[in-house]
Protein backbone atom coordinates (compact mmCIF):
# COMPACT_ATOMS: atom_id res chain seq x y z
CA UNK A 1 0.00 0.00 0.00
CA UNK A 2 1.77 3.83 -0.78
CA UNK A 3 1.80 5.81 1.38
CA UNK A 4 0.18 9.00 1.09
CA UNK A 5 2.37 11.76 -0.38
CA UNK A 6 3.11 14.60 3.03
CA UNK A 7 2.33 18.03 3.20
CA UNK A 8 5.62 19.01 2.29
CA UNK A 9 5.78 16.56 -0.99
CA UNK A 10 2.27 18.24 -2.13
CA UNK A 11 3.79 21.86 -1.43
CA UNK A 12 6.95 21.00 -3.79
CA UNK A 13 4.94 19.40 -6.07
CA UNK A 14 3.11 22.39 -6.58
CA UNK A 15 5.54 24.57 -6.91
CA UNK A 16 7.52 22.83 -9.85
CA UNK A 17 4.47 22.01 -12.06
CA UNK A 18 3.33 25.00 -14.58
CA UNK A 19 0.63 27.00 -13.92
CA UNK A 20 -1.61 28.54 -16.87
CA UNK A 21 -1.62 31.86 -16.76
CA UNK A 22 -4.29 33.57 -15.40
CA UNK A 23 -6.88 36.18 -17.13
CA UNK A 24 -6.62 38.71 -14.62
CA UNK A 25 -2.82 39.21 -15.24
CA UNK A 26 -3.11 40.00 -18.83
CA UNK A 27 -1.46 42.76 -20.06
CA UNK A 28 -2.55 43.24 -23.93
CA UNK A 29 -4.89 46.00 -24.52
CA UNK A 30 -6.02 47.59 -28.15
CA UNK A 31 -4.75 50.67 -26.96
CA UNK A 32 -1.42 50.83 -25.51
CA UNK A 33 -1.01 53.85 -23.28
CA UNK A 34 2.11 56.13 -24.41
CA UNK A 35 3.43 59.53 -23.00
CA UNK A 36 5.54 62.16 -23.82
CA UNK A 37 7.40 64.87 -21.93
CA UNK A 38 9.61 68.31 -22.72
CA UNK A 39 11.01 70.13 -20.68
CA UNK A 40 11.63 74.17 -21.95
CA UNK A 41 13.21 76.65 -19.64
CA UNK A 42 12.38 74.61 -16.67
CA UNK A 43 8.62 73.94 -17.51
CA UNK A 44 7.59 70.87 -18.31
CA UNK A 45 4.85 69.87 -20.62
CA UNK A 46 3.49 66.09 -19.91
CA UNK A 47 0.48 63.97 -22.36
CA UNK A 48 -0.47 60.60 -21.26
CA UNK A 49 -2.80 59.14 -23.59
CA UNK A 50 -3.89 55.94 -25.07
CA UNK A 51 -3.16 54.89 -28.77
CA UNK A 52 -5.40 54.28 -31.00
CA UNK A 53 -4.19 52.15 -33.91
CA UNK A 54 -6.40 52.63 -37.42
CA UNK A 55 -6.06 49.14 -38.26
CA UNK A 56 -6.38 48.96 -42.08
CA UNK A 57 -9.43 52.16 -41.91
CA UNK A 58 -8.89 55.50 -43.46
CA UNK A 59 -11.06 58.11 -43.47
CA UNK A 60 -10.90 58.24 -39.82
CA UNK A 61 -12.40 62.07 -39.45
CA UNK A 62 -16.42 61.67 -40.21
CA UNK A 63 -16.35 58.11 -40.20
CA UNK A 64 -14.57 56.63 -36.96
CA UNK A 65 -14.51 60.30 -35.27
CA UNK A 66 -18.50 61.63 -35.98
CA UNK A 67 -18.67 65.48 -37.01
CA UNK A 68 -19.75 67.11 -34.43
CA UNK A 69 -18.53 65.15 -31.81
CA UNK A 70 -16.28 65.87 -28.42
CA UNK A 71 -13.61 63.84 -28.73
CA UNK A 72 -10.76 63.11 -26.51
CA UNK A 73 -7.54 62.33 -29.23
CA UNK A 74 -6.58 59.42 -28.00
CA UNK A 75 -8.92 56.48 -26.00
CA UNK A 76 -9.96 54.57 -22.94
CA UNK A 77 -9.53 57.18 -20.15
CA UNK A 78 -9.17 60.91 -21.35
CA UNK A 79 -5.93 62.17 -22.59
CA UNK A 80 -4.63 63.98 -20.20
CA UNK A 81 -1.73 67.51 -20.45
CA UNK A 82 0.11 68.15 -17.22
CA UNK A 83 2.39 71.79 -17.10
CA UNK A 84 3.90 72.57 -14.13
CA UNK A 85 3.78 76.28 -14.82
CA UNK A 86 1.82 78.72 -16.54
CA UNK A 87 2.31 78.79 -20.01
CA UNK A 88 0.04 79.97 -22.92
CA UNK A 89 -1.12 77.69 -25.79
CA UNK A 90 -2.52 79.06 -28.98
CA UNK A 91 -1.79 82.50 -27.33
CA UNK A 92 -4.32 81.50 -24.48
CA UNK A 93 -3.15 81.58 -20.67
CA UNK A 94 -3.05 77.97 -19.18
CA UNK A 95 -2.62 77.84 -15.46
CA UNK A 96 -0.04 75.45 -13.78
CA UNK A 97 -1.89 71.95 -13.41
CA UNK A 98 -3.59 69.01 -15.45
CA UNK A 99 -6.16 68.86 -17.91
CA UNK A 100 -8.40 66.31 -19.76
CA UNK A 101 -7.83 67.16 -23.49
CA UNK A 102 -10.73 67.43 -25.93
CA UNK A 103 -11.60 68.66 -29.64
CA UNK A 104 -14.81 69.33 -31.04
CA UNK A 105 -14.21 67.93 -34.42
CA UNK A 106 -16.21 69.73 -36.93
CA UNK A 107 -16.04 69.96 -41.29
CA UNK A 108 -15.21 73.47 -40.54
CA UNK A 109 -12.69 74.81 -37.71
CA UNK A 110 -11.94 72.79 -34.72
CA UNK A 111 -11.87 73.80 -30.69
CA UNK A 112 -9.77 72.13 -28.47
CA UNK A 113 -11.39 72.00 -24.88
CA UNK A 114 -9.19 71.24 -21.35
CA UNK A 115 -10.87 70.67 -18.89
CA UNK A 116 -9.94 70.20 -15.25
CA UNK A 117 -11.91 67.03 -14.39
CA UNK A 118 -8.79 64.26 -15.00
CA UNK A 119 -11.10 61.07 -14.17
CA UNK A 120 -12.87 61.33 -17.37
CA UNK A 121 -12.94 58.27 -19.92
CA UNK A 122 -13.29 58.94 -23.33
CA UNK A 123 -16.75 58.59 -23.91
CA UNK A 124 -17.30 61.14 -21.13
CA UNK A 125 -17.21 64.33 -22.80
CA UNK A 126 -17.69 67.37 -20.88
CA UNK A 127 -20.37 70.13 -21.36
CA UNK A 128 -19.56 73.53 -21.15
CA UNK A 129 -18.86 74.92 -17.88
CA UNK A 130 -17.43 77.23 -15.97
CA UNK A 131 -13.14 76.50 -15.97
CA UNK A 132 -12.70 75.26 -18.91
CA UNK A 133 -10.10 76.28 -21.73
CA UNK A 134 -11.08 76.73 -24.97
CA UNK A 135 -9.64 77.72 -28.17
CA UNK A 136 -9.65 77.68 -32.00
CA UNK A 137 -6.85 74.97 -33.75
CA UNK A 138 -5.73 74.54 -36.92
CA UNK A 139 -5.21 71.16 -38.43
CA UNK A 140 -3.19 69.79 -41.77
CA UNK A 141 -2.82 67.22 -43.88
CA UNK A 142 0.54 64.92 -43.59
CA UNK A 143 0.99 61.59 -44.95
CA UNK A 144 -0.87 58.54 -43.32
CA UNK A 145 0.21 57.74 -39.40
CA UNK A 146 -0.95 54.27 -38.35
CA UNK A 147 -1.08 54.37 -34.53
CA UNK A 148 -2.60 58.10 -32.95
CA UNK A 149 0.77 60.23 -31.61
CA UNK A 150 1.49 63.33 -29.89
CA UNK A 151 4.84 64.42 -30.02
CA UNK A 152 6.84 67.96 -29.70
CA UNK A 153 8.39 68.44 -33.49
CA UNK A 154 9.95 71.70 -32.79
CA UNK A 155 11.60 73.13 -29.65
CA UNK A 156 13.51 76.59 -29.46
CA UNK A 157 13.81 79.08 -26.57
CA UNK A 158 10.67 79.62 -24.81
CA UNK A 159 8.56 77.77 -26.77
CA UNK A 160 7.78 74.53 -29.07
CA UNK A 161 5.02 72.60 -30.93
CA UNK A 162 3.25 70.01 -29.26
CA UNK A 163 1.77 68.06 -32.28
CA UNK A 164 -1.56 65.16 -32.61
CA UNK A 165 -1.66 62.87 -35.32
CA UNK A 166 -3.97 60.49 -36.17
CA UNK A 167 -4.85 59.65 -40.40
CA UNK A 168 -3.90 62.32 -42.27
CA UNK A 169 -4.76 65.04 -39.91
CA UNK A 170 -2.24 66.99 -38.02
CA UNK A 171 -3.03 69.65 -35.25
CA UNK A 172 0.24 72.02 -34.63
CA UNK A 173 -0.20 73.35 -30.77
CA UNK A 174 1.71 76.65 -30.31
CA UNK A 175 3.23 76.43 -26.90
CA UNK A 176 5.07 79.19 -25.09
CA UNK A 177 6.68 79.26 -21.47
CA UNK A 178 7.49 81.65 -18.81
CA UNK A 179 11.47 82.45 -19.62
CA UNK A 180 13.64 82.18 -16.26
CA UNK A 181 15.83 85.41 -17.02
CA UNK A 182 15.85 88.62 -18.20
CA UNK A 183 18.03 90.28 -20.22
CA UNK A 184 17.53 93.78 -19.81
CA UNK A 185 19.63 95.97 -18.33
CA UNK A 186 19.82 99.74 -17.91
CA UNK A 187 22.10 102.32 -19.92
CA UNK A 188 24.18 102.86 -16.87
CA UNK A 189 24.87 99.40 -16.98
CA UNK A 190 25.28 99.25 -20.52
CA UNK A 191 27.51 102.13 -20.94
CA UNK A 192 29.88 100.72 -17.84
CA UNK A 193 30.38 97.59 -19.55
CA UNK A 194 29.95 98.24 -23.94
CA UNK A 195 33.71 97.80 -25.36
CA UNK A 196 35.78 95.21 -26.70
CA UNK A 197 38.16 93.35 -24.24
CA UNK A 198 40.92 90.94 -24.60
CA UNK A 199 40.21 87.59 -22.49
CA UNK A 200 42.51 84.46 -22.02
CA UNK A 201 40.95 81.68 -20.88
CA UNK A 202 42.59 78.91 -18.65
CA UNK A 203 42.79 75.86 -20.42
CA UNK A 204 39.86 72.84 -19.70
CA UNK A 205 40.77 69.99 -17.96
CA UNK A 206 42.45 67.04 -19.62
CA UNK A 207 39.98 64.46 -19.61
CA UNK A 208 42.26 60.47 -19.12
CA UNK A 209 39.88 58.85 -20.92
CA UNK A 210 41.76 57.42 -23.60
CA UNK A 211 38.86 55.32 -24.79
CA UNK A 212 37.54 58.49 -26.71
CA UNK A 213 37.23 58.64 -30.41
CA UNK A 214 38.31 62.02 -30.31
CA UNK A 215 39.47 64.34 -27.99
CA UNK A 216 37.19 66.85 -25.81
CA UNK A 217 36.99 70.58 -28.18
CA UNK A 218 39.37 72.81 -26.23
CA UNK A 219 38.18 76.43 -25.44
CA UNK A 220 40.11 78.80 -27.31
CA UNK A 221 43.17 80.24 -24.88
CA UNK A 222 42.82 83.97 -26.31
CA UNK A 223 39.95 86.21 -28.35
CA UNK A 224 38.69 89.24 -28.37
CA UNK A 225 34.98 89.73 -27.26
CA UNK A 226 33.40 92.91 -28.22
CA UNK A 227 30.08 93.96 -26.45
CA UNK A 228 27.74 96.31 -27.80
CA UNK A 229 24.30 97.50 -26.81
CA UNK A 230 21.22 96.80 -28.76
CA UNK A 231 18.23 98.00 -27.82
CA UNK A 232 17.77 97.20 -23.87
CA UNK A 233 20.15 94.35 -23.83
CA UNK A 234 24.00 93.48 -23.96
CA UNK A 235 25.15 92.03 -27.38
CA UNK A 236 28.80 90.13 -27.19
CA UNK A 237 30.72 88.50 -30.05
CA UNK A 238 33.68 86.42 -29.53
CA UNK A 239 36.77 86.08 -32.24
CA UNK A 240 37.43 83.97 -32.99
CA UNK A 241 34.37 81.86 -31.02
CA UNK A 242 35.13 80.18 -28.11
CA UNK A 243 34.52 76.82 -29.29
CA UNK A 244 35.81 75.80 -33.14
CA UNK A 245 34.79 72.33 -33.49
CA UNK A 246 31.01 73.42 -34.23
CA UNK A 247 29.28 76.30 -34.83
CA UNK A 248 27.22 78.33 -32.52
CA UNK A 249 29.72 80.03 -29.92
CA UNK A 250 30.79 83.68 -31.81
CA UNK A 251 27.32 85.32 -30.57
CA UNK A 252 26.23 85.45 -26.95
CA UNK A 253 23.71 87.52 -25.21
CA UNK A 254 24.70 88.86 -21.84
CA UNK A 255 21.76 87.89 -19.36
CA UNK A 256 22.17 89.86 -15.74
CA UNK A 257 21.90 87.74 -12.61
CA UNK A 258 22.79 89.11 -8.55
CA UNK A 259 21.18 92.20 -9.16
CA UNK A 260 22.48 93.05 -12.71
CA UNK A 261 25.09 95.52 -12.24
CA UNK A 262 27.99 93.76 -12.19
CA UNK A 263 27.17 89.45 -12.47
CA UNK A 264 26.14 87.89 -15.73
CA UNK A 265 25.74 84.56 -17.43
CA UNK A 266 25.74 83.70 -21.48
CA UNK A 267 23.60 83.08 -23.20
CA UNK A 268 24.64 81.58 -26.72
CA UNK A 269 22.55 82.98 -30.20
CA UNK A 270 22.53 80.73 -33.03
CA UNK A 271 21.04 82.62 -35.88
CA UNK A 272 19.87 84.89 -33.51
CA UNK A 273 17.94 82.53 -31.57
CA UNK A 274 18.32 82.50 -27.77
CA UNK A 275 19.33 78.59 -27.50
CA UNK A 276 21.27 77.97 -24.16
CA UNK A 277 21.69 79.91 -21.22
CA UNK A 278 25.28 78.86 -19.48
CA UNK A 279 24.58 79.00 -16.00
CA UNK A 280 27.92 77.03 -14.88
CA UNK A 281 29.80 80.13 -14.68
CA UNK A 282 29.11 83.87 -14.96
CA UNK A 283 31.28 86.76 -16.05
CA UNK A 284 31.98 88.96 -12.82
CA UNK A 285 32.99 93.29 -14.17
CA UNK A 286 35.08 95.56 -11.95
CA UNK A 287 32.84 97.58 -10.04
CA UNK A 288 35.47 100.51 -9.89
CA UNK A 289 35.08 103.84 -12.10
CA UNK A 290 32.51 104.84 -14.95
CA UNK A 291 33.89 101.88 -17.10
CA UNK A 292 34.56 98.25 -16.40
CA UNK A 293 38.43 97.47 -17.15
CA UNK A 294 38.03 93.95 -16.53
CA UNK A 295 35.84 90.85 -16.06
CA UNK A 296 36.52 87.29 -14.57
CA UNK A 297 34.49 84.06 -15.58
CA UNK A 298 34.55 81.83 -12.74
CA UNK A 299 32.51 78.65 -12.48
CA UNK A 300 30.10 77.79 -10.03
CA UNK A 301 32.71 76.44 -7.34
CA UNK A 302 34.42 79.92 -7.84
CA UNK A 303 37.38 77.78 -10.36
CA UNK A 304 38.61 80.60 -11.64
CA UNK A 305 38.42 80.21 -15.91
CA UNK A 306 39.84 83.07 -17.02
CA UNK A 307 40.22 87.24 -17.78
CA UNK A 308 39.09 89.50 -19.79
CA UNK A 309 40.70 93.32 -20.08
CA UNK A 310 39.22 96.00 -21.91
CA UNK A 311 41.64 97.18 -24.84
CA UNK A 312 41.94 101.01 -25.11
Amino acid sequence: MRSPLSLSSVLALAVLLPTSPSPLTAQLVASERGSVSQTIDGTTTTVNYSRPMARGRTGLFGSRVHWGEIWTPGANHATKLTVTKDVTIEGQAVPRGSYSVWIVVERGPWEMVLDRDTTLYHDQSPKERPGQIRFAVSRETRPFMEGLTWWFPRVSGNSAILAMQWDTVYVPLHLRVPSSYSTAVTPAVARRLTGVYQVHFEPDPVSADTTLLQPVDPITPDLRFTIRQEGTELRGVMDPPMYQSEEGYRDWILIPIRGGSEYFNLGRLVNGELIEVFTFFALQFDSAGDRAATFEARETDDRFMGRGTRVP
